[in-house]
């Protein structure tokens, strides 16, 4: 239990740094910016891929080399690990310093008004990649050490920071779109500097150890994290996917009401992916002690967990939509009402979302990587972009945001089919 809080805690800090800017950005800056802010969010989703690949490497190749009294090898992953996402940092950093403009047209902006705001936002995370994917990777190294605590104060020092550089940015310094983004670069590299305080320890099971990584362990370390990875680009290509739909089917309006679900969903759906990576976790750890009984009990808490507390948040956010759309938008608004049908739509999706993604999980920590990442395209790409078309040509905007609950029900429905014995036993 404690590690599936940690995990949710510090995947929603994560998300709050989004979520902040979300709603500065609709409240003073105005609608363009707000779709640009929604246009610009699949480069986080890039950035994210490699690295959340790396921590969910992390997450089931060092606990299975720990349970079999392995630790130099698992030492050996960490810093392959480390290696691999500060050379895509300092790539990305260069991408996006040197090219925002052109990355904003790939996104769907546009060429209107949209895409410079796009632009400006994009140069300004630029330089928080690196810290970024930096502490993407430290999570689940400080969860196998069991230093709560750090995540907890980091976590915190992130978003704390985060909230008090957006409220200078917008009433002091007046920077835009370029100083949201920045913001948010800062607020990583503070968060990222409470994280690195765990290396002060004398006593560690990690340390930075360039000898310890060995070529055999390369090919087996990446493949762990191949699920994940999967996942994170089909859910890039899908929202870039649908912000081309969106912009052609429902125009500027809807992008903005899109643009406020998705940034929320960062931060809603945090609970998930905290949840579906301790169910991670923990079958990875029976799995590399030969745990049967364990995997079993990981997989049945984890699913407890999201019909409990991921279906008592949705319901709160279905309800209270009004409320939240009102963080971001006036209600006189034009896209006042169809943002609240977003964000309705988006709590609906949750638990469905909630139960998939577990199950995928669950099979990537028992070694069925291949069936995983099927799982993923299937989900996160096919089934979600299908889904949206075909609904956003019957219902338009409507329809587009109701394709996030419907496509979900549509896997759940697939894997109830496929393994019944399984969630029976639920």
């Amino acid at each position: 239990m404690e590690t599936m809080l940690v995990l949710i805690v510090s995947e929603m800090a994560d998300s709050l740094c989004g979520l902040i800017d979300g709603m500065y950005v609709g409240k003073f800056l105005g609608n363009d910016a707000m779709a640009a802010h929604g246009v610009a969010a699949p480069v986080f989703t890039f950035l994210c891929i490699f690295s959340y690949l790396i921590a969910a490497a992390i997450q089931h190749a060092c606990p299975v080399a720990i349970g079999e009294n392995r630790p130099q090898e698992a030492n050996g992953y960490f810093n392959i690990a480390l290696t691999a996402v500060l050379a895509l940092g300092a790539v990305l950093t260069v991408i996006g310093l040197a090219f925002p403009t052109w990355t904003a047209t790939m996104l769907g902006s546009g060429s209107g008004p949209i895409r410079p705001l796009a632009a400006d936002y994009l140069r300004g995370v630029a330089p928080g990649t690196i810290p970024l994917v930096l502490f993407i990777v430290l999570v689940p190294v400080l969860q196998i050490e069991g230093r709560w605590g750090l995540v907890h104060v980091g976590s915190t020092v992130m978003a704390v920071s985060d909230v008090a550089l957006d409220y200078i940015n917008i009433h002091f310094l007046h920077g835009g779109m370029f100083g949201m983004g920045l913001a948010t670069s800062i607020s990583y590299a503070l968060g990222l500097g409470v994280f690195l305080l765990y290396f002060t320890r004398r006593k560690r099971l990690f340390s930075v150890n360039p000898g310890s990584m060995k070529g055999i362990l390369i090919p087996q370390f990446f493949s762990t994290g191949l699920p994940t990875g999967v996942r994170m680009t089909a859910r890039m290509f899908s929202l870039v996917i649908i912000n081309i739909l969106v912009v052609n089917m429902a125009g500027s309006t809807a992008m903005a009401a899109m643009a406020i679900q998705r940034n929320l969903s960062t931060v809603v759906l945090s609970a998930v992916v905290g949840l579906s990576a301790a169910v991670l976790t923990l079958t990875s750890l029976s799995y590399g002690k030969q745990d049967t009984e364990g995997m079993g009990d990981a997989v049945r808490l984890g699913y407890r967990h999201s019909f409990g507390v991921v279906a008592i948040f949705a319901t709160a956010l279905f309800f209270a939509a009004p409320l939240v759309t009102s963080l971001y938008l006036d209600r006189a608004d034009a896209a006042f009402s169809l943002t609240v049908k977003a964000i309705r739509w988006l709590a609906a999706s949750m638990p469905l979302t909630a139960w998939n993604w577990c199950f995928g999980s669950y099979l990537h920590g028992i070694g069925k990587i291949a069936l995983s990442t099927r799982l993923f395209i299937y989900g996160e790409l096919v089934t979600q972009c299908f889904t949206a078309l075909v609904l956003g040509l019957v219902w338009g905007a409507d329809g587009i945001f109701a394709s996030f609950a419907v496509s979900q029900a549509i896997i759940l429905v697939t894997l109830v089919s496929y393994r019944p014995k399984f969630f029976l036993s639920l």
